[in-house]
């Protein structure tokens, strides 16, 4: 039934009011016994909240908390974050402990990168992976059979809770979760982007998810199950990634994986541009000038990197967005600096101003920045034909 919208909006107001008055509480306490009470409560007030479809309320509490205090915000993120992708699940009758991953890969193409439905046999070998390189003993995998881009991963928090509880149903019955792709949002066509698989994890509760975490194994164990598990599902991957280049990224939490993708993705994304160019219209970086600077909304949201030909201070060809993760925006103008360079495209125009957030009204493309100083479209130029294509891998 249609929940009454002003009584909605004054229930909405009252709880994320109580939801940061213990994130408060919590930021406030100075011994890890309190920790663990508030912490408890916390918890159980965010579950019931995405449990009852009332998500709302923990954006509006972090609302508050970001314009008055920095560490109960933090706080109360990293517990909205893991009660979101995590839950407590019963088999025969006992409670199990279950985690939503995802599997993030970066990837580059001439082409558009693929965001579709994986074969049952991709699926299966996904899973395979995860199990005998991740998995502890005694634990389920379940596998989503779609490949999805960044614009297609569930958003909120009561998107990620629902999604994570489908994937952990499947998980318990046994089998891989079915994905309609007609109901997905169509991607972003990008030159680099990241693309996702999703699955989950479910281990007897208490009891570890991962085998490096199991007694008697050496905790750097870690380091070459993932290698390995990178490898072989890399290889598994390169019927679908035809045309591409690309690179599996270790899986995580689904957050904390989104956030590593996002760091990866940069530097990716930076030497995936000056290669296009070189490959597409045989532009030696020596022959580029690139222009970086911050845009914003109500607050600075990431660094755009505009790349076009040394001399033309109006032409931006290939762009690249460089999302910030945190306060780091002086730190991020030295990496792309550095970066340009390393890739030796050593005109480089730093703009001090900053730029409102915009998009292509037509195509949602990012705009760019030019040395002139305007915010534009990234276009082919004009007077270059593209080179016939080169095989990427």
């Amino acid at each position: 039934m249609r929940r009454n919208r002003l009584i909605s909006r004054a229930r909405t107001s009252a709880s994320a009011d109580a939801l940061a008055k213990l994130a408060r509480r919590l930021s406030e306490s100075g011994s890890r016994i309190e920790d663990r009470l508030w912490e408890r409560r916390l918890v159980e007030s965010i579950n019931d909240r995405l449990g009852r479809g009332f998500a709302d309320d923990i954006e509006a509490a972090l609302e508050e908390l970001s314009r008055t205090q920095a560490r109960a915000y933090d706080d109360l993120a990293d517990l909205a974050e893991s009660c979101a992708e995590s839950a407590t699940v019963e088999i025969d009758g006992k409670p199990h402990d279950a985690l939503l991953l995802a599997v993030p890969l970066l990837a580059w193409s001439r082409y558009r990168l693929p965001a579709t439905t994986l074969a049952p046999s991709l699926v299966d070998a996904i899973g395979a992976q995860l199990a005998g390189h991740l998995a502890a003993r005694g634990t389920r995998i379940a596998v989503a059979d779609y490949l999805y881009s960044i614009d297609q991963l569930p958003e909120s928090f009561g998107e990620v809770h629902d999604a994570a509880q489908k994937l952990f149903e499947a998980c318990v019955a046994g089998r891989r979760l079915k994905i309609d792709g007609k109901g997905l949002r169509e991607p972003v066509m990008m030159l680099a982007d990241t693309r996702y698989v999703l699955a989950a994890i479910v281990a007897p509760q208490g009891a570890p998810l991962y085998h490096w975490q199991e007694t008697g194994v050496d905790p750097d164990a870690k380091t070459a199950a993932l290698t390995a598990f990178r490898e072989q599902v890399g290889g598994a991957l390169a019927p679908l990634m035809t045309g591409c280049r690309y690179r599996v990224l270790a899986p995580n939490a689904f957050h904390a994986a989104l956030r590593q993708a996002d760091r990866e993705l940069r530097e990716f994304s930076l030497e995936a541009a000056v290669s296009y160019l070189k490959l597409a219209y045989d532009m030696n970086p020596a022959s580029l000038q690139a222009t970086f600077a911050a845009f914003e909304d109500k607050r600075v949201e990431e660094m755009r990197i505009g790349i076009g030909p040394a001399g033309n201070d109006d032409s931006v060809i290939e762009g690249v967005v460089w999302p910030l993760l945190g306060d780091e925006e002086e730190r991020a103008q030295e990496e792309i600096d550095a970066g340009l360079r390393r890739l030796g495209v050593n005109r480089v125009t730093a703009h001090a101003h900053r730029f409102p957030l915009e998009y292509c009204d037509d195509c949602g493309a990012p705009m760019f920045p030019n040395p002139a100083g305007h915010a534009v479209h990234a276009e082919p130029p004009e007077d270059a034909e593209e080179l016939p294509a080169a095989p990427l891998h």
